[in-house]
């Protein structure tokens, strides 16, 4: 298409068979000059042999976008590529629904896909190549100014080359490669809204710059979410808007993308927007609030500025606000969840540990006491009556411990009771401990048999 849209071109049941030049594709779908294509329909068409299966291709000025290809085979001698997309103009949401692409092996890779505005969408396709595995080259590679692809079926022989970060809709698995999903973890701090405090304008977690602004905490009945609470804002209409935005956030470099938002409930069209600093550096914003008095999710996923990142809301109405969240990568938001792993985390609610009983031993190891594993952190000694006794040893058995840096602490409800320090009870000062009435013990797990106190209450 030069200088001129192609529309809905039908094309069926086609073999296409050597096209060996240097160079020659079998099939060329190419806009130049403020040309475009789209809307194509390519059902069977089977290429064998060729330099280049299918080549898409626009210049800076044109489009070839939204094509479709159904079933087919691209098989035989492909000398470069089987499949070809590149810009840089527009060449994306051209779909492959359930083509095969097994050449035994190409030069350069059997799809290849490079341009900030190109990509495609390989749905159901069996991807092989037999001899690509000895020569230890990628079936795909997917140059890092391309996002966005999606590509799912059976990949066989090698791997795929590609920013899988950029290109979550890779979801290709076999014994040599597999796609990468973000992780669905919300990485606001406080995303509760717990602890707002009139007096200091405050949240924790969160920057409330200006005095354009007026907030009080609903009732827990409007909640959306269980123990999110909900902020109303009455907006005072001068100085701009007021920029909501997390006062502290987890860096995530291996990510490109980013995922927010927040609910929102209006009667003022326009009253909130996500916003953020694009890759480029400039400033976008995500569809407002529609003024329907109900909840709506204002949010947006894009590329964002990894050198200067910078996500806040932009409220210029009064407005209902509650559950915010903040996804690294381009997934599905997370909304009324926070933010708990083994890499960290921090809590504005309440965190309630377990609390069960520990009895006392068998007379024939009346020393040896083992506290219930995996039911809590808390333990109320029961003496059964006889409060004058000795514990030397926790958990001696290996099956019994705990894990290493785990802490525990042990409740005594009567005086009289000996926590003795010895070689596997550390205490402090080598003093043993006597308990008192309501006193407590807490104690950290080395991981084996022995436990160091960390304090106590006696």
């Amino acid at each position: 298409a030069d200088n001129a849209a192609v529309e809905s071109v039908a094309l069926s049941n086609v073999l296409i068979y050597w096209f060996m030049g240097e160079d020659a594709a079998a099939l060329t779908v190419r806009a130049t000059n403020g040309g475009g294509i789209a809307y194509a329909s390519f059902k069977d068409v089977r290429i064998r042999h060729a330099h280049t299966g299918i080549l898409l291709t626009a210049d800076d000025t044109s489009f070839v976008n939204s094509n479709s290809f159904f079933g087919g085979a691209i098989s035989g001698g492909i000398t470069e590529v089987a499949l070809r997309a590149e810009g840089p103009g527009a060449c994306n949401d051209n779909k492959f629904y359930g083509v095969v692409i097994e050449p035994s092996s190409t030069n350069l890779a059997h799809v290849y896909v490079t341009g900030s505005k190109t990509n495609v969408r390989l749905l159901d396709t069996r991807l092989e190549g037999s001899d690509m595995f000895a020569q230890n080259k990628p079936l795909v590679i997917i140059d890092d100014s391309s996002y966005g692809n999606v590509m799912t079926g059976m990949l066989g022989h090698t791997n795929i080359q590609a920013d899988l970060s950029r290109n979550p809709g890779i979801d290709f698995t076999s014994a040599k490669s597999v796609g990468v999903d973000p992780a669905p973890l919300n990485m606001l701090w406080n995303a509760a809204f717990h602890g707002y405090d009139a007096s200091t304008r405050s949240v924790a977690g969160w920057s409330l710059p200006g005095s354009n602004w007026e907030m009080v905490v609903l009732p827990d009945s409007e909640a959306l979410f269980a123990d999110h609470q909900v902020l109303s804002i009455d907006y005072l209409n001068y100085g701009g808007p007021f920029k909501l935005s997390p006062d502290i956030l987890p860096k995530s470099p291996g990510h490109s993308f980013v995922t927010f938002g927040i609910y929102a409930r209006s009667n003022a069209a326009g009253s909130i927007a996500a916003v953020m600093r694009y890759e480029s550096g400039s400033i976008i914003s995500s569809s407002s609030h529609s003024g329907s008095g109900g909840w709506e999710f204002i949010s947006m996923s894009a590329l964002y500025d990894k050198t200067a990142p910078y996500f806040y809301f932009s409220i210029i109405g009064d407005v209902e606000i509650t559950a915010p969240t903040l996804v690294y990568g381009q997934t599905p938001a997370t909304p009324g969840a926070e933010f708990l792993s083994s890499s960290g985390a921090r809590m504005s609610g309440t965190l309630s540990m377990g609390l069960t009983k520990a009895y006392p031993p068998p007379s024939s190891t009346p020393y040896y006491w083992v506290l219930p594993k995996n039911e809590g952190n808390y333990f109320d000694m029961d003496m059964q009556g006889n409060p004058s006794r000795t514990i030397i040893r926790l958990n001696h058995s290996t099956a019994d411990r705990f894990s290493k840096g785990t802490v525990v602490t042990l409740l005594f409800s009567e005086a009289g009771t000996t926590v003795k320090h010895n070689a596997y009870i550390e205490l402090k000062g080598s003093a043993n401990f006597v308990s008192t009435e309501n006193s407590s013990l807490t104690l950290i797990s080395h991981g084996g048999p022995t436990w160091t106190e960390v304090s106590r209450n006696d």
